[in-house]
């Protein structure tokens, strides 16, 4: 989505948060809580400030914690998916394309899966009593 430059906080703001988040999160209801991560541009004071301002509640992260985060899993999954292909995309210039060439070849199980034991590896963490554990 940021071919070529870095995520900011306020591309953050402007270009994620407000035209997908926001609406998505007011569809879901009140019962919806939206997880990020805890990289720099997700957690600056203009960032922080919009998702007051937007009432959009956060789900609260220990300070590293990216095994608990499903999506890490799915980033795994495609790092090995394009570095394991016949032919891996040169350039930068080509990831795009390979990466949703590969999206649309990732069955919707495997991600559903991963999700499913999201759950079981949360208890476990939470059972373990020190985060630095998990």
């Amino acid at each position: 989505m940021f071919a070529g430059c870095s995520v900011t906080a306020h591309r953050y703001r402007d270009k994620i948060l407000h035209p997908f988040v926001r609406p998505f999160i007011a569809a879901m209801g009140t019962d919806a809580i939206f997880m990020d991560d805890n990289a720099r541009p997700h957690r600056a004071r203009l960032v922080r400030s919009y998702l007051e301002i937007e009432t959009i509640p956060q789900m609260a992260w220990p300070a590293i914690s990216t095994d608990l985060n499903h999506i890490e899993h799915v980033w795994g999954m495609f790092g090995r998916r394009i570095a394991g292909r016949s032919v891996p995309p040169g350039t930068l210039h080509k990831l795009p394309q390979a990466l949703l060439q590969e999206w649309t070849l990732l069955p919707q199980q495997v991600i559903n899966d991963t999700i499913a034991s999201m759950s079981r590896l949360c208890q476990v963490c939470v059972s373990a009593i020190e985060y630095h554990t998990c």
